[in-house]
């Protein structure tokens, strides 16, 4: 509960990078075990984390480009 508090109240440049970082450190942890362990399971939440995370920065990416031309003053324009 706190730290959905924590996560409501920061900035998404802040917010971001700390979710990104969360899903690659858990996707590391699940490919780690199932290197050590085995399962298809621990493999495939492993390439679950590692979607969000990339996801996430894509989505992170396209926001701070859109943040930084609004900073500058410059017209966005949706890519598509």
């Amino acid at each position: 509960m706190f730290l959905n508090l924590i996560l409501r109240v920061l900035p998404f440049y802040l917010r971001e990078p700390l979710v990104i970082g969360l899903c690659l450190t858990m996707a590391g942890a699940c490919f780690y075990w199932f290197v050590q362990v085995g399962g298809l399971g621990r493999g495939g939440f492993g390439l679950l984390f590692l979607a969000i995370a990339v996801l996430r920065a894509y989505l992170f990416r396209k926001e701070w480009r859109a943040h930084q031309a609004a900073k500058a003053g410059g017209v966005v324009t949706p890519q598509v």
